[in-house]
């Protein structure tokens, strides 16, 4: 008896770890909680931030942007999801869920915070957030793998993204996104895309996008892949095709159904970052070599 007793207490831990490992959530490429601004648990905007959360991931439509509020004055709550143009609307959606899920983790008190998947971003914040561009926080990815020849690729990484740049900036207001690829040699391609939250002015994309372009010498300078992340924009380069080709390779469409972007080679996950806002950070990725650095600007 006492044998049969030991035998299903050890089968009930197994279950139970199971279970809690199907229910935990992914972790972010990266995340930041600005800790200037805190609330209390229970207070008016835990509970509107709580209830604004849970109604994100059914809102969000096949365009993979949505914006909403709720509250008023001091106990308002602003959030933000961006999907990867590319994204189907279940996964986006289930993106989304893990993300309003995993944020409130990783920043249980912090009014403002902002965490990135591959296929999702989602920002909340006490302050008016929609259609402002904000410079951070900003976090950087790319290979540990040099191109062979330096000056044809970053001529080539150039008209890419520079193309790709003016295409996202004149999408509409529910999308702004485009992708692309360039010939390097006979035998090799640089595919890219480029990507603003919709609610950006053209001019503002445009800006998001040129500034987060103009780092890539110094944080992927002879990589052949490189990715920023912002919480306005991201642009992204590899020299494979890392996005669908179906949605993807579709001419620029008119305002309000810019190009659609696709789904990357998921990336191992960063470990969890972002505590302090005037600190760098750098984390080596192991299974797809990549070097990842967080820059947070208040």
């Amino acid at each position: 008896a006492m044998g049969s007793l030991r035998q299903l207490s050890f089968l009930s831990y197994i279950l139970l770890h199971l279970v809690a490992l199907t229910f935990a959530q992914p972790e972010f490429l990266y995340y930041n909680c600005n800790t200037t601004d805190n609330y209390t648990n229970p207070s008016t905007y835990r509970a509107n931030l709580d209830s604004l959360l849970s109604s994100l991931s059914s809102k969000t439509d096949e365009y993979g942007f949505y914006n909403s509020s709720m509250g008023q004055n001091t106990d308002r709550v602003n959030a933000i999801v961006l999907c990867r143009g590319d994204v189907e609307l279940d996964i986006c959606r289930r993106c989304v869920d893990n993300s309003t899920r995993k944020l409130k983790q990783v920043c249980p008190n912090q009014k403002e915070a902002i965490g990135w998947y591959d296929d999702c971003m989602l920002r909340y914040s006490n302050l008016p957030i929609f259609g402002t561009f904000v410079w951070g926080p900003a976090f950087y990815m790319w290979s540990t793998t040099n191109v062979s020849d330096v000056n044809r690729f970053n001529q080539v990484q150039k008209t890419l993204l520079d193309r790709l740049r003016t295409q996202a900036a004149s999408g509409g207001s529910r999308r702004k996104f485009a992708t692309g690829e360039e010939p390097i040699s006979s035998s090799d391609k640089l595919y890219a895309l480029a990507q603003c939250t919709p609610d950006l002015s053209e001019l503002d994309c445009t800006n998001c996008l040129n500034v987060s372009a103009q780092v890539l010498p110094d944080c992927c300078d002879r990589r052949i892949g490189g990715r920023v992340y912002r919480p306005s924009c991201n642009l992204r380069y590899e020299m494979n095709r890392f996005y669908s080709e179906t949605t993807a390779d579709e001419p620029s469409s008119p305002p309000d159904a810019p190009p659609s972007l696709a789904p990357p080679n998921a990336p191992p996950p960063l470990l969890p970052s972002g505590k302090d806002s005037s600190t760098t950070r750098s984390i080596i990725i192991s299974v797809v070599p990549a070097v990842i650095v967080a820059i947070l600007m208040s």
